[in-house]
C-alpha cells in the first residue's frame, strides 16, 4: 500500500526543486566589491567612491620579472610580454619604459604637434629657430634615438619629444636597455591599466591569468596591484572557509551525535539548513538580481544558526507524544525567537550599503524558510523516531539578585567602553585587509621599484562642461608649480597636460607664422649652419597645416591611449563636469590646505585617505545605529509575545550583558569593532533572546530539562562551530567567530544563570 505524502511534505518537495532549479540556472554569483561600498551623497564620497570602483589606481597592476643575472635577456622579455599584451583588448596601457604609442596614433599626435605644446615667444622667429637648431646640431653629435632622427626635418624645434616628455610618467624608473628596472638591476619592470575597475574580481583575475599565460616559462614573475590583491583576498577566503567549514561540520556531527544518539536525527537536522541555503539565494537573486560572493559566504555563516529550530524539536521529543504534539508545545517560543532574529537583521535593510542590505534579506529569507521547515516538513518525518532521553536536574530557587548582577554588568560595561581613552571603532580598511603581510610588503616594494605615486591626495576643478574644466586647469598651473617649486609636494598631474582646452588651441593656431613668413625666418636662421637648403621644407608644411587644424575635444581622443588617461581625470558629475588633479609626493599638507582656502580660482583639496576613515566610521555609526534599531524592535516584539515586562527583562537582560561584556573584552584585549564584529553582535543577540525565550517559558520537571538540554545542545555546538571560525587568519571570519562564540557562551550562561530558581509555566502565545 502506497502512503500517501502529506500536503505540506510535497509542497516542501516542489519548493525545493524549483529553488534548486532556479539557482542552478538562473542565478549570478557576482564579485564587484561596490555592492559593499556606500549610495553616493556628497560630492566628496562621490570622488573616492568613483576611485575605488573605477579609479587608475584602481586598475593598476604592476609586473617585476627576474629568474636570470642578465640584464639584456630580461630587457628583451620585457619587451616581447609588453608587445603580447598591447594586443590583448583587457589592457588599456602597458608601460615599461619611455611612452609607447601605436603608430596611427603617433601619427595623429605629431600632426597636432604645435596646438598641444607650448612655444616660447620666438618660437617662429629667426633668433628662435637659430637655437633649435643649434640644440639640434649638438644631438647629432651623440647617439640620438632614431625617432628624433626621423623627424628633424619636420620638427627642428622637437616638439614632438616635449610633447610626449610631457606624457610620460612623472617618476619612472631607470632605464637599462631601454626598459625600466628596479634600482638594483634585479627586476624588469612593467606598469599595467585594466579596462576592467578594480573591483571587478573576475576581470581582475582574468587580467592577471593573461599575464601569467604571456610570461616565458625561464622568466620568474611578480605580480601586484589592488585588483590583483583583491582577487587574491577572494581566493584565500573561498579556501579558509572550505577547510574550516570541514573542520566545523566534523564538530558539530559529534557534539550532536553524542546528544541525541541517532544518525536519522541527524540527516534531518540537515533538511532546515538545506531549505535555508536555497530559500536566501534564490529570494535574494529575485530581489537584487544576483547573489554577491560575500553575501553567500558569510551569508551561509550566519544560516548556521538555523541549526538550533529542529534541536529544540528533538530535545522536546516525548514516548507515546507525536512530533507535531511537541511541536505545538514549543513553537509559539519558538516562533517568537524566529521572529526576534528575523527583525534584527531587517533592520539592516535600511542600510545605504547595497551589500548590507542583500545580506539582512539573504540571512532573514533563510531562517524563516528554515524555522517553516521545522514546523511543516519535519513532524511528518518523525512520526517513528523513538524519545530523546535528558538527564533530570533539579530545580533551583527563585531569586532577584541574577537580574540585578547583570543590570550592573551592563552598566559596568558600558562605562568601561565609554571611558577608555582608546578608541572603539576600527576605521581603516587596511586593519580589515585578508591578504598575508608577505604580498603587502611584495605590493609596497614594486610601487616603490615602479615609483608609483600617492594618489590620495587630489586638488578638485568643477565646471559647467570639459571645456570650461580644462580652463581651470590650465590657469591653476602657475600656482601648482610654484609649491612644487617650495618643496610643498613633488609634482602633479593636470588633465590640461593631456589635452589643452579648445580655446588655448586656438590660440596657439592663431600664433602660428604663414608658410612665406616662416621660410623666410628658416633662412635667416640657417645661415652659417650645416644644414643642407630646403631640409625644413617639411616643417614649413607641417605648420601651414596646422593653422587649418580643428582643436581636439575630448570626444576626439576617447579612443587613444591618452584620452583614457584624460577620461579617468575629467569625470561627468550631476549637472556639470569634474577635474581631478593628483598631487604627487605632499610633503606640507598644512601648507597645501591653506593655499587650497585662499585661492581665487574654484578649486577644492581633498585628501582621500581621510575621506575613507570618514566614509568608515559613518559606516560603523550607521551599522551601530542599525544594531541599536534592531535591538528596539526585538524589545517591541518580545512585549508584544510575552505581555509581561518582567518576562521581557528575564529574557534580554541576559544577552544584553553578554553583548556588553563580550564588547568590553574584545576592546580590554586590544581590540577594536569593525563592522564585522557589530554583524556579529547581532547574531550573538538573535541567538541570546533565543536562548532566554526557552529558559523563559520552563515548565519545571521533565519539561525544564529537555528545555536545559535543547539550549545547552544549541550553544555548545554554536560556540564550538564559531570558535573554529576564530582560527582563521581573515579577519572577517576571525572577527565573526571570536564574537560569536565569545557572545553565545556568555548569553547561555547568563542566561542560565538567571534561570535559576524561575518557576512557572507560562508560555508565549
Amino acid at each position: 500500500m502506497i502512503r500517501r505524502i502529506p500536503p505540506a511534505l510535497l509542497l516542501w518537495l516542489l519548493l525545493l526543486g524549483g529553488g534548486l532549479w532556479f539557482i542552478a540556472a538562473r542565478v549570478t554569483v557576482v564579485s564587484d566589491m561596490a555592492q559593499f561600498l556606500p549610495r553616493e551623497d556628497s560630492l566628496e564620497q562621490a570622488l573616492l567612491l568613483d576611485a575605488l570602483r573605477e579609479g587608475p589606481a584602481s586598475r593598476l597592476i604592476i609586473v617585476g620579472l627576474g629568474g636570470t643575472q642578465d640584464a639584456a635577456q630580461l630587457a628583451a622579455a620585457s619587451r616581447r610580454l609588453a608587445e603580447r599584451l598591447r594586443d590583448d583588448g583587457r589592457f588599456l596601457r602597458v608601460a615599461n619604459g619611455p611612452l609607447a604609442l601605436p603608430a596611427v596614433e603617433r601619427e595623429r599626435w605629431f600632426a597636432y604637434r604645435y596646438l598641444l605644446t607650448p612655444s616660447a615667444p620666438d618660437a617662429f622667429a629667426a633668433t628662435g629657430l637659430r637655437r633649435a637648431l643649434t640644440s639640434r646640431l649638438a644631438e647629432l653629435a651623440a647617439p640620438l634615438p632614431p625617432l628624433d632622427k626621423a623627424y628633424l626635418p619636420a620638427d627642428p624645434q622637437a616638439a614632438f619629444r616635449r610633447l610626449l616628455a610631457g606624457w610620460g610618467e612623472g617618476n619612472a624608473p631607470p632605464l637599462h636597455h631601454g626598459v625600466w628596472f628596479a634600482a638594483d638591476g634585479s627586476l624588469a619592470l612593467l606598469l599595467l591599466e585594466t579596462r576592467a575597475g578594480g573591483l571587478d574580481l573576475d576581470a581582475q583575475e582574468a587580467a592577471r591569468a593573461a599575464v601569467l599565460a604571456a610570461v616565458e616559462p625561464e622568466v620568474s614573475v611578480l605580480l601586484s596591484g589592488p585588483g590583483i590583491i583583491a582577487a587574491a583576498s577572494r581566493d584565500t577566503i573561498r579556501d579558509e572557509v572550505r577547510w574550516l567549514s570541514t573542520l566545523a561540520t566534523a564538530v558539530m556531527l559529534a557534539i550532536l551525535f553524542a546528544a541525541y544518539r541517532s544518525l536519522r536525527l541527524l540527516l534531518l537536522s540537515a533538511l532546515p539548513l538545506l531549505t535555508a541555503a536555497v530559500a536566501a539565494v534564490a529570494v535574494t537573486a529575485l530581489v537584487f538580481g544576483s547573489v554577491h560572493g560575500i553575501t553567500l559566504a558569510f551569508g551561509i555563516t550566519l544560516l548556521g544558526v538555523a541549526i538550533d529550530y529542529p534541536l529544540h524539536l528533538f530535545s522536546h521529543l516525548r514516548e507515546h507524544e507525536s512530533a507535531r504534539h511537541t511541536l505545538w508545545r514549543i513553537w509559539p517560543t519558538l516562533r517568537l525567537g524566529v521572529l526576534s532574529s528575523a527583525v534584527g537583521y531587517l533592520a539592516m535593510a535600511l542600510s545605504p550599503f547595497p551589500g548590507l542590505a542583500q545580506l539582512a534579506l539573504f540571512t532573514v529569507s533563510g531562517l524563516v524558510s528554515a524555522a517553516l521547515t521545522v514546523r511543516w516538513v519535519l513532524p511528518p518525518l518523525l512520526s517513528t523516531v523513538p524519545e530523546v532521553h535528558v538527564p533530570r536536574r533539579a530545580g533551583g530557587r527563585r531569586s532577584g539578585r541574577g537580574l540585578w548582577l547583570l543590570s550592573g554588568l551592563i552598566a559596568g560595561a558600558t562605562a568601561y567602553l565609554l571611558a577608555s581613552p582608546r578608541s572603539l571603532l576600527e576605521t581603516e580598511l587596511s586593519a580589515l585587509s585578508p591578504v598575508p603581510p608577505a604580498v603587502r610588503e611584495l605590493d609596497a616594494q614594486l610601487r616603490r621599484a615602479v615609483g608609483a605615486p600617492d594618489v590620495s591626495r587630489l586638488v578638485l576643478l568643477e565646471g559647467r562642461d570639459r571645456e570650461e574644466v580644462l580652463q581651470h586647469s590650465e590657469a591653476l598651473a602657475p600656482a601648482l608649480e610654484h609649491l612644487r617649486s617650495a618643496d610643498v609636494l613633488g609634482g602633479y598631474g593636470l588633465p590640461s597636460a593631456y589635452l589643452p582646452s579648445a580655446a588655448t588651441q586656438q590660440a596657439r593656431r592663431a600664433g602660428l607664422p604663414a608658410a612665406d613668413e616662416l621660410a623666410t625666418q628658416v633662412a635667416a636662421a640657417q645661415q652659417g649652419l650645416p644644414f643642407r637648403a630646403g631640409l625644413f621644407e617639411p616643417f614649413v608644411r607641417d605648420v601651414a597645416a596646422s593653422r587649418e587644424l580643428v582643436p581636439l575635444t575630448p570626444e576626439a581622443v576617447a579612443d587613444t591611449l591618452i584620452g583614457a588617461r584624460l577620461a579617468a581625470l575629467l569625470r561627468p558629475h550631476r549637472d556639470g563636469w569634474l577635474g581631478l588633479v593628483p598631487l604627487h609626493e605632499v610633503r606640507d599638507e598644512a601648507a597645501l590646505v591653506q593655499w587650497a582656502a585662499q585661492s581665487s580660482q574654484p578649486l577644492r583639496y581633498i585628501n582621500l585617505r581621510q575621506a575613507t576613515d570618514r566614509l568608515v566610521e559613518r559606516f560603523l555609526a550607521g551599522a551601530g545605529i542599525y544594531l541599536l534599531a534592531g535591538l528596539g524592535l526585538i524589545l517591541l516584539l518580545l512585549w508584544a509575545g510575552l505581555r509581561d515586562l518582567r518576562r521581557v527583562f528575564r529574557v534580554a537582560l541576559p544577552v544584553l550583558a553578554a553583548v556588553a561584556v563580550t564588547a568590553a573584552l574584545l576592546h580590554g584585549f586590544g581590540v577594536r569593532l569593525s563592522l564585522f564584529h557589530l554583524v556579529a553582535l547581532l547574531l550573538v543577540l538573535g541567538l541570546g533572546i533565543d536562548y532566554g525565550l526557552f529558559f523563559a517559558r520552563d515548565d519545571g520537571g521533565e519539561e525544564r530539562a529537555r528545555t536545559g538540554h535543547a539550549v545547552a545542545v544549541c550553544a555548545i555546538s554554536t560556540a564550538s562551530v564559531f570558535a573554529i571560525l576564530a582560527l582563521s587568519q581573515i579577519p572577517l571570519l576571525h572577527a565573526t567567530g571570536l564574537t560569536v562564540a565569545l557572545g553565545v557562551t556568555l548569553s547561555y550562561g547568563f542566561a542560565r544563570f538567571v534561570r535559576r530558581g524561575a518557576a512557572g509555566s507560562h508560555r508565549p502565545e
